[in-house]
């Protein structure tokens, strides 16, 4: 059997994500002694597990515990003293430092909590991808499952005006799925940058005709891109089953009740401000942690409010509020979002940072969306949306062959 979302609600718990990198400034992020950097920087190269906001006592137990197993953990300098009450914790070990680790914690009162939150993440499996949308269990063996981009705009920055007529799309989908799309996402409103608001009447006109064919014709789920939720339940009622929203239910406070109502799946993706505004907005203190703690915000909302987490995915939004150096640190660092507990969804296919990365138009991006393609599937993202599903589906097939030594 697959696994399903590792997430549940993490109400009262610290907000924790596994480092695909780490360095000295990690270590000095949670008020270490710089002193201490001499000592701690060739542990680095293990297991690094961020903990962020640990009570003082939690923060002396790991200390303790990791130093003596054998790992170690960068803690606030204050705690030791007690002159602080919480503290970012940087646990570094290999796989059987954290597995006694664990053991140890679960016979610690009041931690019990904390060791199923570290042996989730640092323990969790990997093997396909299993999600519930409107209460129907979907299964996927071979990862990324490709979702397949049928936009059905007239100014879409890459495919604007392709896909208009309805019976050019359904075909198109169907395509789609024979080159081996898992999902088909929908969209009839444009999100590139600069993108303004249609009315809400006029992509329910453009959507609704094709999800009918489209679902009527496979059994694949079929995606709604969409922001409003009267776009969404109307989609929903002509045969989506997952909602793909690009402003993670800020645009539309409604959105949250469509989805708990109807049990879709739900897409929560980051971006800052809307694709009118979003590329004045670029700037971050940390860019992995301030979207990581924006989705984890996100994701808790959906379950505080009653949302499946077998239906809950998450994007953090290549090209939506983030300029070149931005896209590419996410893109370096994708693998630390599966620590949300929810599948990790990447929109990265033919967008402007390949174009000024490699000084080319829109019409000559596919090889960069191919090698952003293969670094992700090999960092472990469970869902890749794109427009050229062959090739991306060869891509993944061959790492997979590879992995399996086959």
């Amino acid at each position: 059997m697959a696994p399903r979302s590792t997430r549940s609600s993490r109400k009262g718990l610290p907000r924790a994500r596994l480092l695909a990198e780490a360095n000295g400034q990690d270590i000095l992020s949670c008020g270490a002694d710089p002193a201490s950097i001499p000592y701690m920087e060739p542990k680095l190269h293990r297991r690094n597990l961020l903990v962020q906001g640990v009570k003082l006592y939690a923060a002396n137990i790991l200390k303790q515990s990791m130093l003596s197993l054998g790992g170690d953990v960068a803690v606030h300098r204050g705690v030791i003293s007690g002159r602080v009450d919480v503290s970012d914790c940087l646990i570094m070990g290999d796989l059987r430092h954290y597995r006694l680790l664990v053991e140890k914690l679960k016979l610690q009162p009041g931690m019990a909590e904390l060791a199923g939150l570290i042996e989730r993440l640092v323990f969790a499996d990997d093997r396909g991808l299993s999600l519930t949308l409107l209460g129907k269990e979907y299964h996927w063996d071979d990862t990324p499952v490709i979702m397949g981009v049928l936009n059905v705009t007239p100014d879409s920055f890459s495919d604007g005006g392709a896909w208009l007529d309805p019976e050019k799309a359904v075909d198109h989908a169907l395509d789609m799925v024979q080159s081996g799309a898992g999902i088909i996402d929908v969209g009839g409103e444009s999100s590139r940058p600069g993108a303004r608001q249609i009315d809400v009447d006029e992509e329910i006109a453009r959507v609704v005709p094709v999800i009918r064919k489209i679902a009527s014709r496979l059994d694949v789920p079929v995606s709604i891109d969409t922001r409003n939720a009267p776009v969404a339940r109307a989609a929903i009622d002509a045969g989506a089953s997952m909602v793909n929203d690009i402003s993670a239910l800020k645009h539309d406070p409604s959105m949250l009740e469509v989805v708990r109502g109807t049990g879709a799946g739900i897409v929560l993706m980051h971006m800052r401000g809307t694709p009118e505004t979003m590329q004045n907005h670029t700037s971050y203190h940390d860019i992995m942690g301030d979207i990581y703690a924006f989705l984890d915000e996100k994701i808790e909302q959906c379950l505080q409010g009653g949302v499946d987490p077998r239906s809950i995915l998450a994007d953090p939004g290549i090209g939506f509020g983030k300029d070149l150096a931005g896209n590419l640190r996410i893109i370096r660092h994708i693998g630390e979002f599966a620590s949300l507990g929810v599948p990790v969804v990447l929109g990265h296919s033919r967008k402007s940072f390949i174009g000024a990365a490699l000084d080319t138009p829109v019409n000559e991006r596919q090889e960069g969306t191919d090698a952003v393609s293969a670094w992700a599937a090999i960092q472990g993202v469970q869902v890749l949306r794109v427009h050229d599903v062959r090739r991306t589906a060869r891509i993944r097939d061959m790492i997979l062959a590879v992995k399996r030594g086959a």
